[in-house]
């Protein structure tokens, strides 16, 4: 239970800032798209994804590895060596974000994208900044994973996001274009960068270089390899061949609809589950450090259950608001690119649980199995893709996006069952399954009979209040999640011991273990 209120207490701490900067960014985002029109929009999101991208291969397995084998050798006892993992990694993290700033910039002076064609040289001095200040941000954000310390990110996004939309706002207000508020852009990752950076030094232990042991060397090795190919790969098929199909044989329009489907169902995933995903792998890693498999494995399970909850609300949410929403945030010139967004909601929604799988399967170096997943996954996605998008164009893309994901999860579950005994709590999972589509149908119905431009948010409320009492009464939660959720509630006073009265008669009175 200790443990748990430990996880709680980060997961909290990374969940705030985690709505305070998706809270802003869609400010950001819904300004910029309204500002700019579908068109510029959509070279700006191009331009934005191109950053990502670039960020994804200057880093490729070295964030992944530094949270792993820090939390591991913490939970083992030594942070000295914990310390000389960073100093290592943070060094090849440099020389990796060199050599692609090389690669990038000899690229654009032989492509010359179409897509900046009059400011060729501004946009590429603003996407190294941004490609540098981002992937060492994001670097810095492992090690301070690794030794469980969450502060530092949720500082340095807030300031950050704070004073971008400040930014933004006054780029509006001129009606700035395309290249300036790709310059806010990169800014903006500056920021991030430095005030990560001051936090550090005040929340986290330092590192310095020093010898690491051989048979962690090793291991550490061979982890690089095998994550840098699966990072990659990930990396190409995360909406990579979609974004390019897109922008070569439909238009810059669907790309900026595919972007604004791929941001808000990242922002509605990062919303409600980034606490648990940003703690998971070090929590994970640190029980492996200290029991070996079966803990982690036990981890597993827990961690699919609040995932495929999370899950289902993002989806039947997603599916009963999204039309009203995207008509109200930016406006009727946006009404096409509402399919793609409800399709990409469901979607992430119901494919939620392979977060937990992916985590267990870094964790306890099956990350073999997690290069097979990928590789043939980008073998789908590329098949799908050139069958599809240049024929269909957006729809072609999001049922692209589908078949990798479904196929992804698939392969994810096959290769589990062959590290571990343990196994995903399928019947529990089926019967919450049942009960979200029919909270999911009652609210659609709310909806479509309240004539009112805010009705998605009687539909919201509406399946909140059908899905959380069903989820007691078909008994999707254990005793060990009731106890921990008495333990919450006890902390919120009078409110928490109601709400709990009314759980009790939902789920049954259990008594309370030890703290």
């Amino acid at each position: 239970m200790k443990q748990r209120m430990a996880v709680l207490r980060s997961v909290t701490l990374v969940s705030a800032a985690t709505y305070v900067e998706y809270a802003l960014g869609l400010v950001v985002s819904i300004w910029i798209a309204r500002t700019l029109g579908p068109a510029d929009f959509g070279r700006y999101a191009f331009t934005v994804w191109l950053c990502s991208w670039l960020m994804t291969c200057s880093n490729h397995a070295l964030t992944t590895s530094s949270t792993k084998f820090i939390a591991e050798a913490d939970g083992a006892g030594r942070p000295d060596i914990a310390s000389h993992i960073a100093h290592r990694l943070s060094r090849y993290q440099n020389l990796s974000s060199f050599i692609v700033v090389v690669l990038f910039v000899t690229a654009t002076l032989i492509i010359r994208p179409v897509e900046w064609r009059q400011s060729l040289l501004p946009v590429t001095v603003l996407v190294i900044v941004a490609v540098v200040a981002k992937a060492n941000y994001a670097m810095l954000v492992a090690i301070e994973k690794g030794q469980e310390s969450f502060e530092p990110v949720s500082i340095a996004t807030v300031l950050a996001g704070v004073i971008g939309v400040g930014f933004i706002s006054a780029a509006t207000a001129v009606h700035a274009g395309m290249v300036s508020f790709f310059a806010l852009f990169a800014v903006a990752c500056l920021m991030l960068n430095l005030f990560n950076r001051l936090a550090f030094h005040r929340y986290c232990r330092p590192f310095a270089a020093g010898p690491i042991p051989e048979d962690i060397s090793k291991r550490l090795s061979r982890h690089l390899r095998l994550t840098a190919a699966l990072v990659l790969l990930i990396a190409m098929k995360s909406s990579t061949i979609e974004v390019f199909l897109l922008n070569t044989y439909a238009s810059s329009t669907a790309v900026g609809f595919f972007a604004i489907a791929a941001t808000l169902t990242r922002g509605a995933v990062e919303l409600l589950s980034v606490g648990l995903t940003t703690t998971l792998l070090p929590y994970m890693a640190k029980s492996f450090g200290k029991n070996g498999t079966g803990q982690a494995a036990r981890l597993l399970t827990e961690a699919t259950r609040f995932y495929w909850a999370t899950g289902l609300i993002i989806a039947g949410v997603g599916l009963v608001t999204t039309p009203e929403i995207v008509t109200l945030m930016y406006g009727n010139r946006y009404v096409n690119a509402i399919p793609a967004i409800e399709a990409t909601l469901v979607l992430a929604g119901l494919l939620l649980i392979g977060n937990s799988i992916a985590a267990f399967q870094i964790v306890v170096d099956r990350q073999d199995d997690r290069v097979r997943i990928n590789v043939i996954a980008l073998i789908v996605n590329a098949v799908l893709g050139i069958a599809l998008v240049p024929f269909f164009g957006l729809a072609g893309a999001v049922i692209t996006y589908a078949g990798t994901r479904f196929t992804e999860l698939g392969l994810a579950i096959f290769y589990l069952r062959r590290a571990t005994s343990g196994s995903l709590p399928i019947v529990p999972m089926a019967r919450l399954f049942g009960a979200a589509t029919v909270a999911t149908a009652v609210a659609w119905l709310c909806v479509a009979i309240i004539p009112s431009r805010f009705g998605f948010i009687v539909g919201g409320l509406v399946f909140m209040g059908i899905f959380v009492p069903a989820s007691f009464l078909v008994r999707y939660w254990t005793d060990d999640d009731y106890r921990f959720m008495t333990v919450i509630t006890d902390r919120l006073g009078p409110l928490g011991r109601a709400l709990m009265r009314v759980l009790n008669t939902l789920h049954g009175p259990v008594a309370k273990a030890p703290l």
